[in-house]
């Protein structure tokens, strides 16, 4: 039994990326074919919106409370450190059942069974190689800090991890964790990726902490292997945005009152056609890269960059509040 694990709460649009996410993985994957089994393992704020278009398939859904989250979040406070939790968890109760975890912002490809099967002790899956920290040195990260002052505070702290004491270092690399395929010989090192979340997050605010510590901690233990050819990973900001506005397109207009094959058309449809189609709609949309580079911009500190593009993004959306309240913040945030 392989549990895959996904997670998704918190709005309408997640919860759209999600049923795809699931959904594209079974329009490969018959539950007649002779393959292993698998279950879904959905931790969500709510489960009726699911239901309407999972009902027909193996899913077990895991109610997560605000309550609930914010314990996760731990005393850093770090919101992707639910993530962490939530794979710890469905390993250490499943000590049997290898786990596939994808974001809500992934689709399938092709068909997963040999990645699936190459889920084994001593080899892990996550998406993609990212960088080294080297590589990025200069990058800008909150607090007026750059990736070198984050390998800095790495490469001095001795973990103490359940290899002994332990040092890590710059010239390794960051993996993307839009999936994660583990064994359940992972469980030890469990401890070990939490430590370095909760320490390097601490000493950065570098928002894939949570990456990072699966990376530092895998590759060090086990022989990473990228699901890159299996998996589309749009977790950028704006292809999100363009994302959302293609698959309501297809999910809000009758889907549910389609018969199984029509679904699976669609599906599949979707699949292939995304990949082309979500520049094409950013290309068509060019405030959305506007507000994405302002965002991006302020959180790097780099403010008159960010007043440039909020500035082109607001003649062209006027109306987001919400947008507003964002340049409102990261102003006052610049003069404390």
């Amino acid at each position: 039994m392989t549990n895959l694990v996904i997670l998704s709460y918190g709005s309408r649009n997640e919860y759209r990326r999600a049923v795809f996410a699931v959904l594209s993985f079974f329009s490969y994957y018959e539950a007649d074919e002779p393959l292993p089994p698998v279950r879904v393992l959905l931790f969500t704020d709510r489960t009726d919106y699911f239901s309407q278009y999972l009902g027909h398939l193996p899913v077990e859904y895991v109610i997560l409370t605000p309550e609930q989250q914010t314990e996760m979040m731990g005393t850093v406070g770090y919101r992707h450190r639910i993530k962490a939790v939530v794979v710890g968890d469905v390993l250490r109760q499943h000590p049997t059942n290898n786990l596939l975890f994808f974001d809500s912002d992934t689709f399938f490809t092709r068909h997963p069974g040999p990645l699936l099967a190459s889920i084994k002790p001593g080899f892990s899956v996550m998406h993609t190689v990212e960088f080294t920290f080297e590589d990025n040195a200069h990058m800008a990260l909150p607090g007026s800090k750059t990736v070198r002052d984050f390998i800095t505070a790495l490469e001095a702290h001795p973990f103490h991890t359940s290899r002994g004491e332990e040092r890590f270092v710059g010239t390794q690399q960051c993996w993307n964790s839009g999936v994660l395929g583990l064994a359940p010989s992972v469980i030890p090192y469990l401890p070990d990726v939490y430590q370095l979340i909760d320490y390097l997050y601490a000493a950065s605010h570098w928002h894939i902490i949570e990456q990072i510590a699966f990376s530092l901690i895998l590759q060090t233990r086990d022989t990473i292997l990228p699901a890159e050819d299996y998996v589309y990973h749009y977790w950028e900001g704006s292809k999100k945005m363009a994302a959302d506005a293609l698959l309501a397109h297809t999910f809000d207009h009758g889907f549910v009152s389609l018969p199984a094959p029509a679904q699976r058309a669609k599906v599949q449809q979707l699949v292939a056609q995304l990949p082309t189609a979500i520049p094409a709609y950013l290309a068509e949309h060019r405030e959305i890269g506007l507000k994405e580079h302002a965002i991006n911009s302020f959180n790097a500190g780099q403010y008159a960059a960010g007043y440039r593009a909020a500035l082109g993004y607001l003649m062209k959306c006027p109306n987001d509040r919400k947008f507003w309240r964002d340049v409102l913040y990261h102003t006052k945030k610049k003069f404390k």
